[in-house]
């Protein structure tokens, strides 16, 4: 299992994880790893209520991480895998798991977290592309990680007004405009990573190391 993946190098495990010599099983034991990752990321929240009355999580960093491995409907899988599982109740959210399409005290938090799936297959687009093409550019990623994020500030801003009966100018200063810089920075490392540091052979020319 996972025979085709050179795991002793990290910088090609993407090309791995996202290759179509990946059979079924191993698609779903991905997807399933990455959904506790993201799981995982969300538990490690600060909450500063005078700034925001969301978290500051590595939640989206995992989002995007997803992105960079799996191919985009995997990581969009992923990602829907998580939100149902918050959904119904299980403890996966930063602040437990609650019932997001009622009046529950997560519910105001539900336009970010329905984003998530839409940012790692946009994410995740992206670099299929890079792959295809064989090589990946600053620009192009720094672009595509934008993008990637611009769903969760949208959904989340829109959200977090209706839920708290807030306007949407107070909605994007405290639910988004906190957010920029941390996000951004996530951005620029994911970025540098996607660029400086993973490879980009074309698959048929990865060998897989035991």
């Amino acid at each position: 299992m996972f025979q085709h993946i050179a795991w002793k190098r990290p910088q090609q495990w993407h090309l791995g994880l996202s290759s179509n010599r990946m059979t079924a099983l191993e698609r779903t034991i991905a997807i399933g790893f990455f959904t506790a990752l993201i799981a995982l990321c969300a538990q490690f929240a600060i909450l500063i209520p005078r700034i925001s009355p969301v978290e500051f999580t590595l939640q989206t960093f995992a989002v995007m991480a997803t992105g960079v491995y799996l191919r985009r409907n995997d990581a969009f899988a992923a990602g829907s895998l998580y939100v149902a599982l918050g959904a119904i109740g299980l403890p996966v959210f930063a602040g437990g798991g609650d019932y997001l399409f009622s009046e529950g005290a997560l519910f105001y938090k539900g336009g970010y977290l329905v984003s998530f799936p839409i940012a790692s297959a946009l994410g995740a687009e992206g670099l299929d592309r890079s792959r295809r093409a064989g090589h990946a550019d600053l620009k192009s990623q720094l672009i595509c990680w934008t993008l990637a994020m611009i769903p969760v500030y949208v959904f989340g801003t829109l959200w977090l007004a209706y839920s708290l009966d807030w306007s949407l100018e107070a909605a994007f200063n405290a639910g988004t405009k906190p957010f920029l810089l941390w996000d951004g920075l996530k951005i620029i490392a994911l970025a540098f990573i996607t660029t400086k540091v993973w490879t980009y052979a074309p698959h048929d020319e990865e060998q897989a190391d035991e």
